[in-house]
């Protein structure tokens, strides 16, 4: 099992022969020998993800100080069972590989002798060690997880797969999902990231080494381990880590940047000359060899083009291909830049605002002959908070857990230009809850009271002094609904606007208009406020022990305040404890009695695998059951309100205390008033929610699956009015546009629904040739959905289907229960043929299941609903698309169910559109390039036996369309793709 230094293998039944792939040295980095320690990076395959059912298969360990690998230990393990079709897809382990190796139990002695009394290395390595330490091996040994090490040292990258890593920081392996290469990438990717944190301030290691030590991190030891060998100058590293910056795009803000002054007399847009960069022989086929001509996004420039000139509304149609980006972002510059005019771009997501910023832009401006100026603006939750960052940094972490986050923040900050999070890895809800505590979205805050804003390092406002001098803007939907809820006071002002993914405008706008309160909010916002159950004369300081109250206890006992000044201040703070304890205990009682008025109204109808709605009406609020709840909120107003009232009150008694010595007294006002205001909202929305309902807000309640906490939700009816009022009236030109805005080839239902009443029209034409490129085929002798063998045809036509195209198929599906029926029943049948099937929902991210399916070559993939959307994958790989059933909403979804009772034919006039749009979406996946051949199969037979299933098919771009059995489509699906018609 052993291999010394790059020596051979010795024998051994199993063992893995004549490979080294760590002989190599990495680095040669500095002469460090004194410091450093021995160490063994491991790394096991395994049968599954189970310690307790699942077996080891493969065993790879290296042993190593510093760059230098002083021996290996690797062997296949013979698990008694058979190995499962997708691990060996991962791995290429067989059964026939591990058949004549030794079992674990004869094998374990040996490793544990290899490893001896070292560190363990290793990517996610508590998975590894949760399989060894089952059989009482390596219990005693720390362990270093890269993975952990890595969120915090590489906060550039994407995933943090070992691959994904490995890739990114120069040292691709050969192989992946093989022990003994893991193993290696491990010791590599620890050399790589012990370098990185020899390389960082040495007061922000110390730091990171004092906090982590206190709150029991344990990557601390890694740290201090990094600042002893930094501390002794041994570290020589030409990496220059976090100090030199990529320089900005030419379009960037520049600091010195001064507000937009619109002209006085505006320069109408040269059409012509702006439709001739994206001619044939313009600019942009100089620039960039092989740029196809595309006479639809001409078309789109144009008229996008002519709505700023003329100042009118635009509804644009779009399909996939077209380059809508440019098309409007062409004209969107010119506009801005001749003017001194503000155009706003609007996205849906995150990702098309990167897009635009990182990709798009600085493909236009080396093309069109202008001086502009972009700016990327989020919301408030997006930016750090210096103030709040200091803060937690002196009353520390309290958990491994916030360390964790703290220490990502930390190193991130010596990178970041522009303070914006979403950068940051924080996967988890208490992740991201950790990082509310230290964003820039909170209601204390006053700049004019913040030093960090004076000194001009106030992140959010150096975003929102660029917003002001630019002239092109991009933010996202929420953000512009936001600006509408504040009466436009979020953004800069403008009067030129493009929404890209237009189609989910309303969405957006309701989500950005909605609320949302649960139990776990409720504890998290009392637990950063602090509570105490003290008698009268208990000393305040034996009992705070967390939260802004003793935060405000500890900055002033360290200033040493006057007495008399602290007794005050020790009866303030004790007021607003009692206050929290019991706003705490009445709150879990207001929950307690909705929880019991939701499962009494119910019925018994509650699954705990699935989240159940009850919409609350005004035929809920006269059942009996309704009057403990009203009982249980009255009791719970009067301290929730004592509480927000003290903390405000509080933060006005420490005026002036910054002159007695106390640390940052405005940032601790700030967030005693933050706190206050939060409180105060929560108790007006669950006040509203109770006893003060709108007619024109539709109330749910929310419970599951499993353990999610009791939520209660509000939503407002209708959208349309409010983007009428707010876009389409305050704005010069609304432009709104998207691969799908239609419904057959109108665009009445959006229009009606956003209320966009005054928009020209434009639908574009698909620049791929349909009718030669995708074949749509409906199964038109299976059961509807709902009636009986309708489950049982949708899994056996969809496993014949898979097996014929050999994979290369994405499935999509309304609901979790049918995937999963589905996925159960086609992938033994599918594995027959060595087609590997990813499901939504196993464990992946959906970033990584995208990954596995791009590179997997034959395989399938099955999601639901947000699979249906921002799925591109070009090419062979995704040559299949099936759709199980028609996308209609559910029709007990609380704000569907309202929307739908404001029309007198709610069905054809409200679900039937709004299914076809996602529908449109989902067949969008299929045909990405003009080059791209395929075939989409519809398994619900309604498209054929309902009316309304003409409008379904007539929404599409132009694609075959044949109707067949069952039986025959599995030939009619490989005839085609093999180019057969």
């Amino acid at each position: 099992h052993l291999r010394k230094g790059s020596g051979g293998t010795a024998g051994s039944p199993g063992g893995v022969q004549g490979r080294s792939p760590c002989k190599a040295p990495i680095f040669g980095t500095a002469e460090r020998k004194d410091t450093l320690a021995v160490f063994v990076a491991l790394d096991l395959e395994t049968t599954g993800l189970d310690p307790e059912r699942d077996a080891i298969i493969e065993i790879g360990a290296v042993k190593f100080r510093d760059d230098q690998v002083l021996s290996e230990f690797n062997t296949f393990v013979n698990p008694g069972r058979s190995i499962p079709f997708e691990i060996t897809v991962l791995t290429g382990i067989t059964d026939q590989d591990v058949a004549q190796a030794p079992r674990l139990q004869s094998v374990l002695p040996g490793l544990a002798q290899f490893v001896g009394d070292a560190p363990v290395v290793g990517h996610n390595v508590g998975f590894d060690l949760s399989f060894l330490r089952r059989w009482t091996v390596l219990l005693s040994n720390r362990s270093v997880d890269t993975f952990s090490l890595a969120t915090t040292l590489v906060p550039e990258a994407d995933r943090y797969s070992l691959l994904s890593l490995a890739t990114l920081l120069g040292f691709p392996p050969q192989t992946s999902h093989r022990a003994i290469d893991d193993a290696c990438a491990s010791y590599q990717l620890f050399q790589k990231l012990l370098d990185r944190a020899c390389t960082l301030p040495l007061p922000l290691l110390e730091e990171l080494v004092e906090q982590g030590e206190r709150c029991h991190w344990p990557p601390a030891d890694f740290f201090r381990y990094a600042l002893r060998i930094a501390a002794r100058g041994a570290v020589a590293t030409d990496e220059a880590w976090g100090r030199d910056l990529p320089a900005s795009p030419a379009f960037a803000v520049s600091d010195k940047a001064q507000p937009l002054e619109p002209a006085e007399v505006r320069r109408p847009l040269d059409v012509d000359a702006l439709a001739g960069l994206l001619e044939q022989g313009g600019a942009f086929s100089t620039h960039f060899p092989g740029y196809e001509n595309r006479p639809q996004q001409v078309q789109m420039l144009r008229a996008v083009a002519d709505a700023l000139n003329e100042g009118r509304h635009l509804m644009v149609e779009a399909p996939t291909g077209v380059g809508k980006s440019l098309a409007y972002l062409i004209p969107a510059v010119a506009w801005g830049a001749q003017n001194g005019e503000r155009v706003v771009i609007s996205t849906n997501t995150i990702n098309l605002q990167e897009q635009l910023y990182y990709k798009d832009l600085p493909d236009l401006a080396g093309v069109v002959p202008l001086a502009f100026r972009a700016a990327v603006l989020k919301g408030r939750s997006h930016y750090l908070c210096p103030a709040r960052l200091a803060a937690l940094q002196r009353s520390g972490p309290a958990s491994p857990e916030e360390m964790a986050v703290l220490s990502r923040v930390l190193v991130w900050l010596t990178t970041t230009r522009d303070g914006d999070g979403d950068t940051l890895f924080l996967p988890t809800a208490q992740d991201q809850a950790m990082w509310g505590r230290l964003s820039a979205d909170f209601e204390g805050c006053n700049p004019e009271r913040c030093r960090y804003f004076h000194e001009g390092a106030c992140f959010f406002y150096r975003a929102r002094k660029a917003a002001e001098a630019a002239h092109l803007l991009i933010i996202n939907h929420a953000l512009l609904l936001a600006d509408v809820s504040v009466q436009n006071r979020a953004l800069p002002e403008y009067r030129f606007l493009i929404v890209d993914e237009a189609h989910h405008l309303e969405a957006a706008t309701t989500g950005g208009l909605s609320f949302k309160i649960d139990r776990n909010l409720i504890r998290r916002v009392l637990a950063e406020v602090g509570a105490t159950q003290a008698r009268d004369g208990d000393a305040a300081a034996d009992v705070f022990n967390a939260g802004i109250l003793r935060e405000t206890i500890v900055r002033c006992e360290m200033a040493q305040l006057d007495r008399d000044v602290m007794a005050m201040l020790y009866d303030a703070v004790r007021k607003v404890g009692r206050a929290a304890h019991r706003a705490r205990r009445a709150l879990e009682t207001f929950f307690d009695q909705l929880e019991a008025f939701v499962e009494d109204a119910s019925g018994g109808r509650m699954d705990t695998r699935y989240a159940f709605r009850l919409r609350v009406t005004g035929a809920e609020r006269v059942q009996p059951a309704w009057d403990a709840v009203e009982v249980a909120w009255d009791d719970a107003v009067v301290p929730v309100f004592s509480v927000s009232d003290g903390l405000e009150q509080l933060a006005g008694g420490l005026d002036d205390l910054d002159e007695l010595g106390v640390v940052d007294v405005e940032g601790l006002q700030g967030e005693l008033i933050g706190l206050s205001r939060k409180l105060a909202d929560i108790q007006g929305h669950l006040n509203t929610f109770v006893t003060q309902p709108s007619r024109q807000t539709i109330y749910w309640v929310e419970m599951g699956p499993e353990q999610m906490p009791l939520s209660v939700h509000a939503a407002p009816l209708h959208v349309g009015p409010l983007v009428q009022e707010h876009l389409f009236h305050k704005k010069e030109a609304v432009i709104l546009t998207s691969a799908t805005l239609r419904t057959g080839e109108s665009f009445d239902f959006l229009r009606e629904r956003l209320h966009a009443t005054e928009a020209d029209e434009l639908a574009v034409d698909s620049p791929f040739d349909y009718a030669q490129s995708a074949l749509v085929y409906l199964v038109e002798d299976i059961p509807e959905p709902g009636h009986p063998g309708y489950q049982n045809a949708v899994s056996e036509g969809m496993a014949a289907l898979f097996r014929a195209t050999q994979g290369r198929a994405l499935g999509l599906f309304t609901s979790y229960s049918q995937l999963r029926a589905t996925a159960s029943a086609v992938t033994p049948l599918l594995k027959r043929d060595n087609i590997v099937v990813y499901t939504q929902g196993q464990g992946l991210s959906r970033n990584q299941l995208l990954e596995n399916f791009r590179t997997s070559g034959k395989a399938v993939l099955l999601g639901t609903r947000s699979f249906w959307e921002g799925v591109d994958v070009p090419g062979e790989a995704l040559s299949c698309l099936a759709i199980a059933k028609l996308p209609f909403s559910v029709p007990n979804d609380p704000v569907f169910a309202a929307r739908s009772e404001t029309f007198d034919a709610p069905f054809f006039d409200y679900a039937v559109p709004d299914a076809v749009l996602r529908f449109m979406q989902g067949f969008g996946r299929l045909i990405r390039t003009r080059t791209d051949r395929g075939i989409a199969v519809i398994f619900d037979r309604r498209i054929i036996s309902k009316s309304y299933g003409q409008l379904f098919l007539d929404s599409l771009p132009g694609p075959i369309i044949q109707r067949g059995s069952v039986l025959d489509l599995p030939k009619v699906a490989a005839e085609w793709l093999n180019g057969q018609e």
